[in-house]
């Protein structure tokens, strides 16, 4: 039977009982719904699903639990009775009690009603929004999510691609850096060993020629003395020791090239093994030596140098006047006698062009530790000083003859200084500094530049 049903009893009706149980269930249905609204009351944990539920499921539980609730009136309610006789009265007393508890509910049952109508329309509209805004949370998600994995692949597609490219590039410049790398290499080697065929070529070329004047030299023994024979015939080894190598008297030749730019015909006056030769030829300027020495005019045509065996004078005389662009003497004056120094000087002004330059570097007899050199060489008449030289220049008719020191002594054998410091007294410190500067004095007396230029210009 249904709970909302009242039972009508054969027993006298007593209304004030029926009402206060009326009374009473309205109070505890009021309680209860007062109960499930106040904050502080704590809800059953399986009143939504319980404990391990998640929250999808229980919102939609209470939901359905208000979406089923939300009419408080008993529609179910049925008055009737089972007495025969009675019960058409008792079914009529209960209808006009009824009737009047139902005046007196109703109104607040109906309040109450439309209220919850009303929150279960507002809570289906908010669980809608609810699911909407999941939804496009979801698709906005996914949205993003797929926009990052496409952003990333683009990306890496992009790098690797751009470091592909940059692989090859580096690639394909590491083999044409190896390329060039190994033709200079094969350059290199090809022109040292061309190089050092030339100068074995050269040295047996000479090694014969010595073999040849002392064979000479030995069939006329009666003739000339032997002093002469040897010193003729050991010259070039002479100057191979104490000279230099070829390389570095080229490198100390290389500063007199400006004065010779765009010449054609230079003269190279005491040529010996042609240095100055081979630097012209390199920078593409016409030039061509003369020397006593047979073994050096030997040497110089084993490097295909252009180099006549020759005597100054009578070489200069033969040239017609104004014929040459440039002459360059190198340690040749210092082997000269004075007539002879200052009549070669005069053709040499004869023979040049006008506005064209002559160098003549010689031995610096200012400077003690190269006169006390000088005489090492056996040929040397008398070192001739830079005045004296830059005077015969001028008599000759040479202008702006300019003085230049080369060839300087290594600080390692100048004299050295006393150091001063500040801790030094005034005086100490003056006494230290007058040595010093009698020292620099020394240094420029013993040890200072070893040879000197004049350059004149005609």
């Amino acid at each position: 039977m249904n709970d909302n049903t009242t039972k009508i009893c054969d027993e006298d009706i007593n209304a004030e009982e029926i009402m206060q149980k009326i009374r009473e269930r309205i109070l505890c249905k009021k309680s209860s719904v007062e109960v499930s609204c106040h904050p502080d009351v704590s809800v059953p944990p399986n009143c939504c699903g319980g404990p391990g539920a998640g929250f999808a499921e229980s919102l939609q539980g209470d939901f359905s639990i208000v979406n089923s609730s939300w009419d408080l009136r008993n529609s179910d309610y049925c008055i009737s009775s089972h007495h025969k006789y009675s019960g058409k009265i008792l079914v009529k007393g209960r209808e006009l009690v009824h009737g009047e508890v139902q005046r007196y509910v109703d109104p607040v049952f109906s309040r109450q009603t439309r209220f919850n109508a009303s929150s279960v329309r507002l809570l289906e509209r908010t669980f809608q929004l609810h699911e909407e805004l999941k939804n496009a949370v979801s698709g906005l998600q996914r949205e993003t999510d797929q926009k990052i994995k496409d952003t990333i692949s683009l990306a890496t597609s992009e790098s690797d691609l751009k470091i592909k490219e940059q692989a090859q590039d580096l690639e394909a410049k590491i083999t044409e850096l190896a390329r060039e790398l190994e033709a200079k290499s094969e350059s290199r080697a090809r022109e040292l060993f061309s190089q050092l065929d030339a100068d074995l070529q050269a040295r047996a070329s000479l090694a014969h020629v010595l073999e040849e004047r002392i064979r000479t030299g030995v069939a006329n023994i009666g003739a000339v003395p032997e002093s002469v024979i040897q010193a003729d015939s050991t010259y070039f080894l002479f100057e191979e020791r104490f000279r230099g190598s070829r390389q570095e008297i080229k490198v100390r030749q290389l500063s007199f090239l400006p004065y010779f730019e765009h010449c054609s015909r230079v003269l190279d006056i005491g040529c010996g093994r042609g240095e100055f030769l081979e630097i012209l030829r390199d920078h593409d300027i016409g030039g061509i030596g003369i020397d006593t020495d047979a073994d050096m005019i030997a040497f110089c045509h084993s490097r295909q140098l252009s180099a006549i065996q020759s005597d100054a004078i009578t070489y200069l005389e033969a040239l017609e006047d104004k014929s040459l662009d440039g002459i360059f003497i190198d340690q040749v004056v210092e082997h000269l006698e004075p007539l002879y120094l200052v009549r070669l000087l005069a053709l040499c002004h004869q023979k040049l062009k006008f506005g064209c330059y002559i160098v003549i570097e010689t031995v610096n007899p200012l400077s003690f530790v190269s006169f006390v050199n000088f005489y090492i060489d056996m040929t040397h008449k008398r070192p001739v000083h830079p005045e004296t030289l830059q005077f015969l220049m001028c008599a000759a008719g040479f202008r702006e003859a300019e003085k230049k020191f080369f060839s300087p002594v290594s600080d390692k054998a100048r004299l050295e200084k006393i150091p001063i410091t500040t801790e030094m007294g005034e005086d100490v410190r003056n006494r230290f500094d007058l040595f010093n500067q009698n020292i620099e004095k020394l240094n420029s007396v013993l040890f200072g530049p070893q040879d000197y230029a004049i350059i004149g210009k005609k």
